[in-house]
């Protein structure tokens, strides 16, 4: 299943190349997208949370130009065994 989520744009980096363990061949790490979503709670407050989203790198010019503050919108895939506690995983 594909998502996508939205939320402000925190920071994008990219990660450090890496040795495949089974291949031995060196491959890019992933860019990443850092943005944060604020969630109002059933008392009033504000709660934030704070995503550090992994994308192909073929998606990471779609971030590069992107500033602090900007909403930006990730897709992702979902896996995970029940929607309780979905986990985020890269967009192929």
């Amino acid at each position: 299943m594909n998502v996508e989520i939205s939320g402000t744009y925190l920071n994008g980096y990219s990660k450090p190349d890496y040795k495949d363990k089974e291949s031995g061949e060196v491959k890019q790490g992933d860019y990443i997208v850092q943005i944060q979503q604020t969630k109002s709670l059933s008392n009033g407050a504000v709660q934030n949370e704070y995503l550090d989203i992994p994308i192909g790198r073929e998606l990471e010019k779609s971030y590069k130009d992107k500033k602090l503050g900007d909403m930006v919108r990730v897709p992702c895939n979902v896996y995970g065994e029940n929607y309780a506690q979905i986990k985020v995983g890269k967009a192929k």
